[in-house]
């Protein structure tokens, strides 16, 4: 019997991908748009190419030109000589895909042997003092804890969290795949200090060696862009939900 489900999730790579062992870091726009921000930063300073995306017929309808061209909204980059993936996404995910697209990127974990998973987020929490930002955490396992706390980052011990990042946390758990989520204080709309404060987290982690100067100095007209760009995606949503939830009206056109 043919599945009414019409939702289409695929993962297209240029070219297959050998990602077995590596390192795998998600920034999807959340709180203070921390992950896109992050990701988006170390996939030009590491100087990546892009060498997949994700392509869904649920994704919203907007997408961003650079440079004259139009860039897939979920972008997959490969490092390979840090043994890193970066899922870099400027996607709002619209509700009814949240779980489905979740899913389909720990089953393309899994497929792919990818080790760890980082995700990037943010959250509000107290206002940073001297100037100091801090950086929180919340881990798959027991493993994934002892890690955190080996770098003095802070385990949100009781708490709620949300999105397709708090979905693909719990998927972790269940499949006990090692992964954890670094999350920047967030203090404003689109947070560049926050997002700053998870890069160096990694510098750390990682030895990655990212300078961040250019990021706090140069990226307030990237978020600006960021900001117009997820408005925008927002109006959509909001449209196609008061059309989804008209009577008579069919929920996927």
């Amino acid at each position: 019997m043919p599945s009414l489900d019409p939702a289409k999730i695929d993962f297209v790579e240029k070219k297959p991908l050998d990602l077995a062992g590596y390192t795998l870091i998600e920034g999807f726009p959340g709180m203070g748009l921390v992950g896109t921000i992050a990701t988006k930063y170390l996939s030009e300073k590491l100087d990546l190419e892009q060498a997949g995306y994700i392509d869904s017929n649920m994704f919203i309808p907007i997408i961003r030109v650079h440079e004259g061209l139009p860039v897939h909204p979920t972008r997959i980059y490969v490092d390979k000589k840090n043994r890193l993936v970066l899922l870099v996404s400027e996607q709002i995910v619209p509700q009814v895909l949240t779980d489905k697209l979740g899913n389909a990127i720990v089953d393309w974990i899994q497929k792919k042997k990818i080790k760890r998973v980082i995700s990037l987020s943010g959250i509000r929490a107290l206002p940073a003092k001297e100037g100091r930002q801090k950086v929180y955490g919340i881990a798959s396992d027991n493993g994934s804890k002892k890690m955190l706390r080996q770098y003095n980052i802070e385990i949100i011990k009781e708490g709620i969290t949300s999105g397709i990042t708090a979905l693909m946390m719990l998927e972790f758990k269940d499949r006990s795949i090692e992964a954890f989520s670094l999350l920047g204080n967030v203090q404003i709309a689109a947070d560049y200090k926050a997002a700053a404060a998870l890069i160096e987290k990694l510098n750390e982690m990682l030895a990655l060696n990212i300078d961040v100067k250019p990021l706090k100095k140069e990226a307030k007209q990237t978020e600006k862009a960021l900001l117009e760009h997820l408005k925008k995606l927002r109006q959509v949503s909001d449209q196609t939900q008061k059309l989804e939830n008209q009577p008579g009206t069919p929920m996927y056109t």
